[in-house]
């Protein structure tokens, strides 16, 4: 069990950093986060949100128009297409119940908040809360939103201290992404994770691990619970 992780952690590592923005970005529209017809955000905004140079934001997006998932045009904001217009969907992931995810989520996720509250340091403090501030100004620009929330919860892994950690929950983001879009469609859902982060940023900030866990607890808790809700909903229609 320990090779697989060990050989898992170090596969990750290899991958360019392009090949993970672009990975990242095909699993939040794969997974319905980001929808057709979204429009993305400019490269100098995605450059910022991800924490990469427009260079390889640039690449991403070729990347991403490759395969079909978006539309590029000259002078605006790149589109979403549709499902029917890809032309390579990425290999789905083993597939899980939302109980199974959840619970995953809840075992990696609220050690993650504890380890970044005691290891992170100033640049990843001020990275979590600038990310906060972005999504704060995006309630009304949903693609921003979600991915600057995506990134929050991938910086704040990275900053656990635990690359295993961050490693199996990089395996997993797909379909914690199909959750999150679930519980995100509710009315009002938006603001209340993004007040989430804030508390959870506010920990971290404080370098007070049983705060960072406690607040990371509640929020997944929230989420799962609204996703369950949505299952039910579409199950009944």
């Amino acid at each position: 069990m320990h090779d697989s992780f060990a050989l898992l952690q170090s596969a990750l590592s290899k991958r360019t950093m392009r090949e993970q923005i672009t990975d990242r970005l095909a699993g939040m529209i794969v997974s319905g986060l980001l929808r057709a017809g979204d429009a993305m955000p400019g490269e100098r905004e995605l450059a910022s949100q991800l924490d990469v140079s427009r260079e390889t934001v640039r690449g991403a997006i070729q990347a991403l128009a490759a395969r079909g998932l978006i539309e590029v045009a000259q002078g605006a904001r790149s589109r979403v297409l549709p499902a029917a217009r890809w032309t390579a969907r990425p290999a789905p992931a083993v597939r899980y119940t939302t109980e199974e995810v959840h619970a995953a989520r809840l075992a990696l996720e609220v050690a993650a908040a504890r380890g970044a509250a005691a290891n992170a340091d100033d640049a990843m403090r001020a990275r979590l809360r600038r990310l906060v501030e972005e999504q704060g100004r995006a309630l009304d620009d949903a693609p921003t939103f979600h991915i600057c929330g995506n990134e929050f919860h991938a910086a704040l892994q990275e900053a656990s201290g635990n690359r295993l950690i961050a490693a199996l929950l990089a395996e997993v983001s797909g379909q914690s992404s199909e959750l999150s879009q679930r519980a995100l469609e509710a009315p009002g859902a938006m603001r209340k994770s993004w007040l989430d982060h804030k508390r959870i940023a506010a920990a971290i900030e404080a370098s007070d691990p049983d705060a960072a866990a406690t607040e990371m607890r509640r929020h997944l808790e929230r989420i799962g619970k609204a996703a369950r809700r949505a299952g039910e909903g579409r199950a009944a229609a």
